[in-house]
């Protein structure tokens, strides 16, 4: 199962991703990559930013999914 840990962001998409870490920075794993078994197409290098397939690429950032806070139950007394 397919368990994202960032939201890769643009503009006009927000694409639920897993990184994972690499010796050269982290590769950018997407739910379809990681079905069909392919490697994935974007890495995030540290203070180089963002590649796609080897090229340079501006305008991504990445967003940690947080998980749900439980809602507070009050407790009768």
């Amino acid at each position: 199962m397919f368990q994202p840990t960032h939201l890769l962001i643009t503009r006009s998409r927000q694409t639920p991703v897993r990184l994972i870490p690499t010796a050269t920075g982290m590769q950018v794993l997407t739910e379809v990559e990681w079905r069909q078994g392919r490697s994935p197409a974007f890495e995030l290098r540290p203070r180089q930013g963002f590649f796609c397939r080897g090229v340079p690429v501006v305008g991504y950032r990445l967003q940690p999914i947080t998980a749900p806070t439980p809602t507070p139950v009050a407790v009768a007394s």
